[in-house]
């Protein structure tokens, strides 16, 4: 009875990540059950997903830092949204702090979790892993370089966030005096060398990619390190990291710099080789950019504009069946009716389904982001010499009957210029006061639901008191078409994993890799094309020599940088991309340093509706790169630093 209890335990605390609200703890608790966990194949599986576990939820969309503290998305009201609940959107409004830092994952609280137990819990089973019996050897390598490539992710999510930490590779003996075990920051080069070199020997034993969909999708495969791989060293050779020279004083205890001032640019040619050999491979494996084909019990073919907007709707909401463009997927975080109802879809869109208060669409867009998208001709608006840039605000009505905009725009309502021929990226991904909302119901994409953002409107902010865009617009990108809203407050959500990596982001690293090391050339823009003919788009060259006020751009080095940066913005959209990008291109100090913009929501009539209003004046400073460490942990950790500047 004894022994049953106490693998009941160990299987509870197994399940239960958070459970231990510790700073860097790598004494293992309840030592006396561990060998239970290894007892058996079965019991090391469950200790194999507790290591999976860990992995930070995405469509959490409280504590993943990328949604909300960022510039892509705001909020309707602090009234609505406290800083207990939404610690992320917190820090966009410059909360963070180091007495009690929000979305704490280093100790573990305000949002957050300790992901050093994470770490923890993968060198536990790679210690153990090898005496369990009844497994194939095999299997027992490929679990071992499974665990082993996430404890160096989580060492990558942890770099990330914190800057310069400690590499804890093994765990301390487990009767070490606590007050011993006093772990040093080691220097950004020091930790990205230990992360890739602990990938690299992990993927000889991996599987190559999933056999078994149904069962292995989200597991970790070479596809996947290979690809995360790629993500890593592009962010390694990234300004934030190659030749930092804003914290000439950040030392450890030997004098030595925790930041690299001199820019290596080796370090951009290893990173596009490893985007080069990830792409072979995940192509090689059956990967390629997603394209919606329209189902056949569509009562009409749909307008070719309408398949490029499902495209990009589709990369990122089509399951793994139907969506090859998915490299890396965490299946424990799924977009259901609490995101996909509450937070994405825009209130009340069918208009026979008025009542319907499951849907709010309360994670706004802002105005912003909405700017990023191209014109129609692929080219930044305040680029396009055919594009009327300067009245961009000014008041328009859609033309009745047939025209060019009547798939996009509701023929006869009046909204902004703004919102007339863009590309298609921006019809597909965002959801605004007179357009269309294209679902698996309708029959027709003629018969997509015309969306009315103003008060008295289907859409209106006044129907609900807090789930409404504080800003009018709502992410349409992710929203599955085939999501249902029903009678009463019935909403179905067509279930769909949260993607960490998929192939046009890869295509996009291995552009700008290509870019730092050479400049322009035929490659690069292969890959940047590709990404723009899925989208309906011309070529980067075409487009801006026969658009552009910059027709020359794409041809430099600087220009194309700054191409390939609003290509990211835009095709990754809305997937918790853009709050990484900033800080690695040190970009943010004047992305995240502009008021947050947004309409003027409660007024009835155009004119006023379409006031542009300041939601938010940020201030972003050189410190917010990188979070601060609690003063707690400081404090008892005589040995560790403070986060720079903090």
């Amino acid at each position: 009875m004894k022994k049953i209890l106490s693998i009941i335990l160990l299987a509870a605390l197994l399940v239960l990540p958070g459970a231990c609200n510790k700073y860097i703890d790598i004494v293992p608790d309840n030592i006396a059950e561990l060998h239970m966990a290894f007892a058996s194949r079965t019991m090391a599986e469950r200790y194999l997903h507790t290591c999976y576990s860990w992995i930070p939820k995405g469509h959490n969309l409280s504590t993943n830092a990328a949604m909300l503290a960022g510039d892509e998305f705001w909020m309707n009201s602090t009234t609505n949204f406290s800083q207990g609940g939404w610690p992320n959107w917190y820090i966009a409004m410059s909360g963070q702090n180091s007495n009690s830092p929000l979305l704490n994952y280093w100790d573990g609280n305000n949002g957050g979790f300790s992901i050093w137990q994470g770490i923890r819990d993968c060198n536990i089973f790679i210690e153990n892993i090898q005496g369990v019996e009844e497994m194939e050897q095999q299997e027992k390598d490929r679990w071992q370089a499974e665990v082993s490539f996430l404890k160096a992710y989580y060492h990558y999510y942890l770099l990330r966030m914190y800057g310069p930490v400690p590499i804890v590779d093994v765990n301390t003996d487990t009767f070490e005096d606590p007050e011993n075990i006093h772990y040093e920051r080691q220097s950004t080069d020091k930790v990205f060398t230990y992360i890739i070199n602990t990938i690299d020997e992990a993927i000889p034993a991996l599987m190559e990619n999933v056999m078994q969909p149904a069962e292995e999708n989200g597991r970790v495969t070479q596809v996947v390190a290979k690809a995360m791989k790629a993500e890593i060293l592009v962010t390694a050779a990234s300004p934030l990291f190659n030749g930092n020279s804003d914290y000439p004083g950040y030392i450890d205890a030997a004098g030595e710099p925790l930041f690299n001032a001199s820019y290596d640019p080796e370090k951009w040619s290893i990173a596009a080789e490893a985007c080069r050999e990830a792409i072979a491979l995940a192509e090689g494996s059956g990967i390629s950019l997603y394209k919606w084909v329209p189902p056949t019990n569509m009562a009409q073919v749909p307008q070719q504009s309408t398949i490029y907007q499902m495209s990009i709707r589709g990369a990122v909401t089509a399951r793994q069946d139907l969506n090859h463009e998915a490299i890396w997927v965490n299946n424990s975080s799924m977009a259901g009716a609490s995101e996909q109802g509450h937070a994405f879809m825009v209130r009340s869109p069918d208009p026979e389904k008025i009542a319907n208060t499951s849907t709010g669409g309360y994670m706004a867009p802002t105005l912003n982001i909405v700017e990023k998208f191209y014109s129609k001709n692929g080219v930044p608006i305040e680029e396009d010499y055919t594009y009327d840039y300067a009245n961009r605000y000014e008041l328009r009505e859609v033309p009745l009957g047939d025209s060019p905009y009547q798939y996009d725009l509701t023929p006869g309502y009046t909204t902004i210029n703004l919102h007339f021929d863009r590309e298609d990226r921006f019809y597909g991904s965002v959801s605004f006061d007179g357009g269309r909302y294209f679902m698996s119901n309708h029959g027709s994409d003629k018969d997509a639901w015309s969306t009315n953002y103003r008060p008295g409107g289907n859409c209106a902010a006044t129907n609900s008191p807090t789930r409404y865009s504080g800003t009018g617009y709502t992410p349409k990108k992710l929203v599955s078409y085939r999501s249902v809203i029903g009678n009463d407050n019935n909403y179905t959500a067509y279930e769909y994993p949260y993607t960490m990596m998929r192939l046009a982001n890869l295509y996009l690293l291995y552009a700008e890799a290509l870019n730092e090391v050479n400049g322009p050339s035929e490659e690069v823009f292969r890959y940047l094309d590709a990404i723009r003919e899925r989208s309906g788009l011309r070529g980067v060259r075409e487009s801006w020599l026969d658009y552009s006020v910059q027709p020359n751009k794409p041809n430099s080095q600087d220009g194309l940088r700054e191409i390939i940066r609003r290509e990211r913005t835009i095709e990754l959209a809305f997937e918790a991309q853009r709050f990484w990008d900033l800080r690695r291109w040190k970009t943010a100090q004047v992305e995240l340093n502009t008021p947050i913009y947004g309409w003027d929501i409660l007024q009835g009539d155009p004119q006023t509706y379409y006031r542009r209003r300041v939601l938010f004046s940020r201030s972003f400073t050189l410190r917010e790169y990188f979070w601060p460490i609690s003063n707690n942990e400081i404090r008892r950790n005589d040995g560790l630093l403070q986060s720079p500047l903090w």
